[in-house]
């Protein structure tokens, strides 16, 4: 169980070394009931599926591998398209770095290219899960035919870049974990993590040994992953992780926060 959460914790230097999860959009998904230790939160009943099998067949390793073949700035783009990919949101673009967010069928990538002392050929190039969706990303994942209105212009504002957010992420991650110890009987965590402002809004999994729920803040999600002492029913391990997809319940609550913020 402990081996397969790993599958998807972010590597602080990397983002995240493995892919997104197997989509989801087409199973049901639970609208869970409030987890309180009379009443438990339900969970998804295995219908939502893994939410972290990378399910990508190492696809991130072959993109970069295409996009080193680049030699402008131009080509990265026209390769992107000839390969399937396409462009939802230019989150960055300026001289030292351009960033996108791709999709292909329902997974997306945010590609991340560097450029150094005016090179148009990329110096680095990265291809990651996207953690942080643009509007046009998340709606290309549901509807294969959605193309955008207009020409596609890059964020003046970069909201959605994951370089962006990522230390703002890593830091609160590292302060919810140590808001959650082990040693405690499940049930305390939900207040725990309410307190600090979070809602817990689906419980993927409730096991003997392993509970998993997400919980949301305004327009970041997490996935709390808590093993469990079958004999004492109190929590061994405690991992916080990214939350690359999101239930229903947790989607709604973003998309309201990030509504609201806009």
């Amino acid at each position: 169980m402990k081996q397969n959460r790993h599958l998807i914790a972010i590597a602080s230097a990397t983002l995240l070394a493995c892919g997104l999860a197997q989509a989801a959009g087409n199973a049901a998904t639970t609208t869970a009931a409030p987890a309180t230790a009379e009443r438990p939160m339900a969970p998804n009943d295995g219908r939502v599926g893994p939410m972290r099998d990378p399910g990508t067949n190492g696809e991130p390793e072959q993109l970069e591998q295409k996009l080193r073949a680049g030699q402008n700035r131009a080509d990265y783009a026209k390769i992107l398209q000839s390969n399937g990919y396409r462009i939802a949101a230019i989150n960055q673009d300026k001289k030292d770095y351009l960033e996108y967010e791709v999709v292909k069928g329902n997974h997306s990538y945010e590609v991340q290219l560097d450029f150094k002392d005016g090179a148009t050929r990329a110096t680095k190039v990265d291809v990651a899960p996207n953690l942080w969706r643009a509007e046009a990303t998340k709606r290309m994942m549901e509807d294969v035919h959605y193309k955008h209105a207009g020409a596609l212009a890059a964020d003046p504002e970069g909201r959605y870049s994951d370089r962006s957010h990522m230390r703002a992420w890593t830091d609160e991650k590292d302060r919810l974990e140590k808001a959650l110890p082990p040693n405690l009987k499940v049930g305390e965590y939900k207040p725990r993590i309410e307190s600090m402002g979070y809602q817990v809004t689906a419980v993927n999994e409730r096991e003997k040994d392993h509970v998993e729920f997400e919980i949301a803040k305004g327009e970041n999600s997490y996935e709390v992953q808590i093993d469990v002492d079958p004999k004492t029913q109190m929590a061994k391990d405690i991992d916080v992780t990214s939350n690359l997809w999101e239930a229903e319940s947790t989607d709604r609550a973003t998309d309201r926060a990030s509504a609201h913020k806009n």
